[in-house]
């Protein structure tokens, strides 16, 4: 089965958007710019079609519709991955991430995922069994006769358990047919749906009402003692509980701010990234007590926090690297004096603490395959002289998205990444 995949960006234009899709982000508060354009990376789904918007400036195919499938399913496989580190470290500098939806997303990536690894629930009971099976030896003991020999008593008849499995049975049946929805509606997020489908059919579906099918799960989970099936059966609980009461099938889930994930992707995707946040100085305030003494105060939550320092192996070379989430493709797409001076100020504040004979330089990267912007710089506003040892120029790069995703669903590491230090000749787009 084919599924059918409409593909926009984030920052896209309203104009390119469907009525209802547009009216589905307003509800969400996934509008930007006054409204004319999308803030959000993510999916909405409806009607059986799945409208993926993709990070800025990233190039995707639409020839070559098996690999855009698979882009979309690792930009969400992504955005559940790390709510799942956001939502568990949440600080004050998580504020921007706002995420949609994505308790959902999880749980239908971990419904489809558990029955492609363990298959459909099976119900599992004991039978009372009489020379087969795991012997019950208080029971045997009670009930047959024992005849003496040299050895011991001896029981020509033991009784014992033994454990069934079948799934025949209304919760097997529960299972299957929210799997055949989550296959025909969102199977592409992690396989080929066509095999599960036609499996999942044969089983059949359940016709007890959705309160009804809740009753039974939680009365089978009385009676259970695996984690896994505990678990399964209350994921089963919460997307049927869920679905009560919905007013809408259309489903948002995704990101509204990408820029705090791009960043946390980039630290870990990034070779050599070094901790230096609790190193770096922080604001002191001297302040006159009531009884006349001037106190200093060390305000250490109001330090900085770099984005990204590197330091290249064995060699004293470092980078301040500051992930930016812009277009960058002209001078109205850049970052602005704000983001200039803060990364100006970084570089100053590493040197405090790395040896004296230390390189430190800095560096923006963008998403994007390449870019037009190299570096950054401040000049003389009498003849344009650039006045780089005053402030150190901002090294500029371009990053596609698809390779930062993709790697950082496997926990590996950048392949061919360029050293970002200050002695290498670097190519920036």
């Amino acid at each position: 089965m084919e599924h059918q995949l409409y593909v926009y960006h984030d920052r896209s234009h309203l104009s390119t958007l469907p009525t209802k899709i547009k009216h589905e982000l307003s509800k969400h508060s996934l509008l930007f710019d006054k409204d004319n354009s999308v803030m959000f990376c993510g999916m909405v789904v409806d009607d059986g079609a799945a409208h993926v918007f993709f990070p800025r400036n990233t190039i995707v195919s639409k020839d070559d519709h098996k690999l855009l499938v698979s882009k979309a399913s690792q930009l969400l496989q992504a955005i559940y991955r790390y709510s799942l580190i956001s939502n568990s470290t949440k600080t004050a500098n998580d504020e921007g991430s706002e995420l949609v939806g994505d308790s959902q997303l999880g749980l239908i990536i971990e419904l489809l995922s558990d029955y492609q690894r363990n298959g459909l629930y099976t119900h599992k009971y004991a039978v009372n069994v009489k020379n087969i099976g795991k012997p019950d030896w208080n029971k045997t003991i009670s009930k047959s006769i024992a005849f003496m020999s040299a050895r011991g008593p001896v029981y020509f008849d033991i009784y014992g358990k033994k454990q069934n499995y079948n799934q025949d049975n209304e919760i097997t049946l529960i299972h299957a047919s929210v799997l055949s929805f989550l296959f025909e509606r969102f199977g592409w997020l992690i396989s080929d749906t066509s095999t599960s489908l036609t499996k999942l059919r044969t089983v059949g579906k359940s016709h007890l009402s959705k309160k009804n099918q809740i009753s039974l799960i939680k009365n089978e989970m009385n009676n259970i003692y695996s984690d896994h099936d505990i678990r399964l059966l209350s994921n089963l609980k919460r997307y049927i509980s869920s679905e009560i009461g919905r007013d809408s099938s259309v489903e948002v889930m995704g990101i509204r701010s990408f820029h705090v994930m791009w960043e946390h992707m980039l630290s870990k995707v990034l070779d050599n990234v070094i901790e230096v946040n609790n190193l770096l100085p922080t604001p002191a305030y001297k302040i006159l007590n009531r009884d006349g003494r001037v106190v200093i105060i060390n305000a250490k939550r109001n330090g900085q926090r770099t984005d990204i320092v590197v330091k290249r192996p064995e060699h004293e070379d470092y980078c301040v690297i500051d992930a930016k989430y812009y277009g960058a493709h002209s001078i109205e797409s850049v970052p602005k004096w704000g983001d200039l001076v803060k990364q100006f100020f970084y570089v100053t504040a590493l040197k405090t603490i790395v040896p004296v004979h230390a390189v430190v330089s800095n560096a923006f990267i963008f998403p994007g395959n390449r870019g037009p912007i190299r570096s950054i710089h401040m000049c003389e506003q009498s003849d344009g002289t650039l006045i780089d040892d005053v402030y150190p120029p901002i090294t500029c790069y371009y990053i596609c998205p698809h390779d930062v995703i993709s790697t950082y669903l496997k926990s590996q590491k950048l392949k061919n990444q360029p050293y970002w230090y200050s002695q290498v000749t670097l190519t920036t787009s």
